[in-house]
Formats: C-alpha cells, structure tokens, sequence
C-alpha cells in the first residue's frame, strides 16, 4: 500500500504576476561551446547563449523556477542587439551582487565588474523583477527575468552570497565539442 496523506498539496502552475520582485538563485547551465563551455550554441550555430535557471528563494513564489537564454555574440544584427542587452543585464547583476552603483566608476567598482569566467555567474543570488514573456508559435506564456535591483534602487537589498558549489569540470569536452562544431563551418567565433 502507498500512503499520500503526508505528500505536499500540490502547487500553482500560474505564472508569477509580470512587475513582481523576488529574490533569486541563478544557476548557468553549462553548453559545452564558447570559453570554458559556458555557453549553449544554437542549433543553427549562429549564436551562442548563456543559460540561465533562475529560482525564488523566499515568499509566496518560493521555490519556483523560470529560465532565461542570455545571448552572448551571433552572426546577426539582431543577435548582436541581444548580445549587448544580455550584457548589460550581466552587469547589473554583477552590480546588485557586489552592491555597486551603476554610475560609480572608481577603480574598485570598475575591478568588481571584471569576472574570470562566465562560470562566475553560477551561484549568485540577486533580486530583480519577473517579466512575462509573451509565447508564440504553439507556446505558452513564460516568466522570464526582468530589471535586475541594482543599488542605486530603493527596494535594492545586499543578499547574502553562498559559497559556490563546484565549478564545470568538462572544460577538456567544451573544447573538443568546439573544434567538432567548427569542423562543421560554424562562425570563426564560435570555436
């Protein structure tokens, strides 16, 4: 006999209302393409993103998890346009983590916007506003990751970082998947 009296009720699948802050844990999932296999190559091999889960830590939504394809570089104008708003909300991250403001440009503040790797992501907890994506093409209406709580923001709150975890080990595997896809005649940028 299977006894569920004491399994959890079970939860919404309502998307988080757009406009509402949380605070969230991101977690890069690793694409085995670009420097240390960071990022995710599409299946056209035109653009290379990074890969993003992010979860609610605390309060009504806590628990629940929306992801987000962070463009890094492609071979077309409108990747390119993705590219660079991809990494001015990397910034903004780096920023609300390290409680820098956006209009500080002091040597230090310009150090804490260096990172060694997009593997330093990995980890970082931050708030920031959840958007709805609208869905498309046989897919439904998602959440997304909106502004980003930068400390020249009222409701910006330093949030407590965790030591990483692990790093992602199969650098060896990014590389050989790389030189594989550039075999293929994929942009020279993507190798």
């Amino acid at each position: 006999m299977l006894d569920f009296n004491d399994a959890d009720s079970q939860r919404s699948t309502d998307l988080i209302p757009d406009g509402t802050l949380v605070t969230v844990h991101m977690t890069v999932r690793p694409g085995n393409a670009g420097q240390g296999g960071w990022l995710k190559r599409s299946k056209s091999g035109e653009s290379e993103a990074l890969d993003c889960e992010f979860v609610v830590l605390e309060g009504p939504y806590a628990k629940r998890k929306f992801w987000t394809l962070m463009t890094m570089n492609g071979t077309t104008e409108g990747q390119q346009k993705a590219a660079e708003i991809s990494r001015a909300r990397l910034r903004a991250i780096l920023e609300a983590v390290r409680g820098i403001k956006p209009s500080d440009e002091s040597p230090q503040a310009t150090e804490a916007r260096r990172i060694s790797s997009l593997g330093d992501f990995d980890g970082m907890r931050f708030m920031c506003k959840v958007r709805i994506e609208k869905g498309g093409e046989g897919y439904k209406d998602r959440n997304a990751i909106g502004d980003v709580i930068t400390p020249d923001r009222q409701a910006w709150q330093r949030t407590e970082q965790i030591p990483r975890q692990s790093t992602f080990p199969n650098a060896a595997v990014a590389a050989q998947a790389n030189a594989a896809q550039a075999a293929q005649g994929k942009p020279s940028w993507a190798s």
